[in-house]
């Protein structure tokens, strides 16, 4: 979306955007995108500053780990980070650290993302960025959202649903575009959490402060 359009939903009540980068190395970006506006590596990685320009208070980012090299796209991820947070020091940004899962057709990743690196990869930003959201979605395991809870990762999503408009109505789980892997509810992650003496917070409330 251009500035203009980020500024109109903005205007209209949205607060923050999630939007990945899916790799920051530009050969591998363009060979897995292979036409339409999405092509466009430079658009792409300029996206956030078109959206916090235009007003929005919070941002995610992201590398999907294994399109490419994933210690070269950490590295990006974080340059990034900090790079954002001194342009737009008056916005929030939070960082998610999605893997690369079974999904729909034939496609194979560059490189294997073991739970190992990946929490090495978290536990490096944690050191480095200790005041930015770190967010891990149910594509990992249960056992491993619980150890990483209150560690490295603060931010956790629950209940997702991956398939186009999943959130609007009824549909078959299996035409997701990837699989989920926590499939806990609400309330049996929340009760994870208090058994690991961390409390559950459901916050969406800042909109409200001008």
């Amino acid at each position: 979306m251009t500035t203009e359009e980020y500024a109109g939903i903005a205007e209209a009540g949205c607060s923050g955007v999630s939007l990945y980068q899916e790799t920051y190395d530009p050969i591998r970006y363009e060979q897995l995108h292979r036409w339409g506006p999405k092509r466009d590596y430079a658009a792409r990685l300029a996206a956030p500053e078109r959206f916090f320009t235009a007003g929005m208070r919070t941002g995610g980012i992201a590398a999907l780990l294994g399109v490419a090299d994933p210690l070269y796209d950490a590295l990006a991820l974080f340059r990034h980070a900090v790079h954002l947070r001194r342009t737009f020091w008056q916005s929030g940004i939070s960082i998610s650290f999605p893997r690369v899962c079974s999904q729909l057709g034939d496609f194979v990743p560059t490189a294997q993302v073991t739970e190992a690196f990946l929490a090495q990869i978290v536990f490096a930003f944690r050191i480095c960025l200790p005041d930015v959201p770190l967010v891990l979605s149910t594509r990992e395991r249960a056992p491993f959202r619980d150890g990483m809870a209150g560690i490295g990762i603060n931010k956790m999503s629950i209940a997702s649903r991956t398939t186009v408009g999943g959130y609007g109505e009824a549909r078959d789980p299996s035409d997701g575009q990837f699989e989920v892997n926590d499939g806990r509810d609400v309330s049996a992650f929340c009760e994870m959490l208090r058994r690991r003496k961390l409390e559950p917070v459901f916050k969406n409330w800042d909109a409200v402060y001008r």
